[in-house]
């Protein structure tokens, strides 16, 4: 290399220039299929009448219902659908979703794979939510081929219908570069929580399944494994079996090549494409074998714990869920004001109760920790806990006022200083990793995703806000350490009132001055 080759000046400069994000590359927020043939779906008959805590807790008792268009129909609206829009000055458009998403960014995509029904024949379709209806991908019966792939799945097999999510990488990078893969999975966790929850609250059987042959499940929704990828599969119903079986899933073919998503100005994330080829599966025994429960310790419990006792729902007087999802909106501002406790704990309870998972045993098993900063609810000393799901209780680690602490781990946001608790989903990483491989890290991400949702659609029934926030990683464990050592973190979700004026707060934790007095030259002496 010379001084007269300045190429390399060139290129430093141009890649640590600061801006905005740019507007320029930013990835569509739908698919489209023009040409291929569509089914609309019904809009009359949308209405979800149900509780909000049973159905989010899985409890909805009663005769199981039977899958048709009406119910498939409910089932995308209340967890991929455009709830409302509106129109923001100088900017256009805005569409509000049913499920939570990290930037509004949206990375997931929905198919489904379902026998015939009135209405709908069998087959491979997408869901579009911008214009509520399917197009159909593939023309058969591939129930079998998908229950196959998934490690032969009884589950899936038996289903009328099964779910397909999927993310779209670079809908989330744009904005959030390499830390965007995260997101994806947050996003396919809240979505699939508020699917889970509806196809409760309609009476329909619902399981969460991550083993499967990652190429076969792509290729049969015609997702190219690299910019979209198939994350988890949800079965709705069983009393259905397939009982013919289309060959194995054609590789994409000439008409679904036109559509594979194209990205101009797309910037290439190694680390994300490197991360998502090391958790793939490739053959059914693959899938088969890491399907299972991991067996991992409890805590003992504390002396100093607190049971979440509450009241019965039916007495609390909150939201049904059609409102709490019609009506959900993450808060950007709380007031400073106690939570009453006995509409807390049954947030909490509620939330936390476990679902139906491949990877996952009975009795509310979880691949999950939950601690809290508790600023102001009454019942409960402002601290530090840590929830004992299973035991149905809080116990204290440490009694104090955290506000400023609580500001500062996520990300210097005024929501974790006003907020009245936070929530920290935490893992046991290495424990996973050690039992599920790479594929664990999906699997803890999606679960965290799915308690977002139950916390989000918990509050919002009972009168509170709730809001999704990123966070300082290492910082979280070490405020909760010991007792949260060789743990990492999955998710945190802010809870309170929401304030009349819900807009952003400044704010700067005074523990946030101290670190920048330090980095700037501070403590010399």
């Amino acid at each position: 290399m010379t001084n007269q080759r300045v190429d390399t000046a060139r290129q430093y400069h141009e890649s640590t220039k600061l801006t905005y994000i740019n507007l320029r590359n930013k990835p569509p927020l739908y698919k489209s299929y023009p040409g291929l043939p569509t089914v609309e779906l019904p809009v009359d008959g949308l209405a979800l009448d149900a509780p909000t805590l049973p159905a989010v807790a899985g409890e909805i008792s009663g005769p199981g219902a039977t899958l048709d268009l009406q119910r498939l129909a409910q089932l995308l609206y209340y967890s991929a659908g455009v709830i409302r829009k509106a129109r923001v000055r100088d900017a256009g458009e805005v569409h509000y979703r049913a499920a939570a998403s990290a930037g509004a960014l949206y990375p997931t995509e929905a198919y489904v794979v379902c026998d015939g029904m009135d209405g709908l024949a069998a087959g491979v379709y997408h869901f579009s939510p911008d214009n509520f209806r399917l197009t159909r991908l593939q023309a058969g019966d591939y129930r079998l081929a998908l229950a196959e792939g998934a490690g032969n799945d009884e589950g899936v097999a038996q289903a009328p219908a099964t779910i397909v999510f999927t993310s779209v990488f670079w809908r989330s990078s744009w904005k959030y570069r390499s830390r965007g893969y995260r997101y994806c999975f947050w996003d396919n966790g809240t979505v699939a929580g508020n699917l889970l929850t509806a196809a409760s609250a309609l009476g329909l059987e619902s399981r969460l399944v991550m083993g499967f042959v990652d190429e076969r499940v792509d290729r049969l929704v015609g997702a190219d494994g690299q910019q979209e990828a198939a994350i988890c599969l949800v079965p709705i119903g069983n009393d259905t079996p397939a009982t013919s079986n289309n060959p194995d899933a054609p590789a994409v073919g000439p008409d679904l090549q036109r559509y594979a998503l194209q990205f101009p100005g797309q910037v290439d994330y190694p680390d994300v494409r490197e991360a998502h080829a090391a958790g793939r599966l490739t053959t059914a025994a693959d899938a088969g074998e890491w399907k299972g429960a991991l067996e991992r310790p409890r805590s003992a419990g504390g002396s100093d714990s607190f049971s979440l006792e509450h009241p019965d729902p039916d007495t609390l007087d909150g939201w049904g869920l059609e409102r709490v999802i019609t009506s959900r909106g993450s808060t950007r501002r709380y007031r400073r004001e106690s939570l009453d406790g006995g509409r807390f704990n049954a947030l909490l309870d509620y939330s936390t109760r476990g679902m139906s998972a491949d990877f996952l045993g009975g009795d509310g098993d979880s691949l999950l920790d939950v601690y809290l900063i508790v600023n102001a609810v009454e019942g409960l000393p402002a601290g530090a806990y840590y929830l004992e799901a299973g035991r149905r209780r809080l116990e204290l680690l440490r009694e104090g006022d955290f506000r400023e602490e609580a500001g500062h781990l996520v990300f210097e946001q005024a929501l974790g200083a006003d907020a009245s608790a936070v929530a920290f989903i935490l893992t046991d990483l290495e424990r996973v990793l050690e039992r599920f491989g790479n594929r664990g890290y999906r699997a803890a991400q999606v679960e965290a995703g799915i308690v977002g949702s139950r916390l989000y659609l918990s509050a919002y029934s009972l009168g509170f806000g709730a809001s999704g926030i990123t966070f300082y990683d290492d910082e979280v464990v070490e405020f909760f350490y010991p007792h949260s050592q060789g743990k990492e973190v999955m998710f945190v979700v802010t809870l309170g009132k929401t304030a009349e004026e819900n807009r952003v707060r400044p704010f700067r934790s005074r523990v946030a001055v101290k670190l920048d007095a330090l980095a700037r030259g501070a403590g010399q002496d």
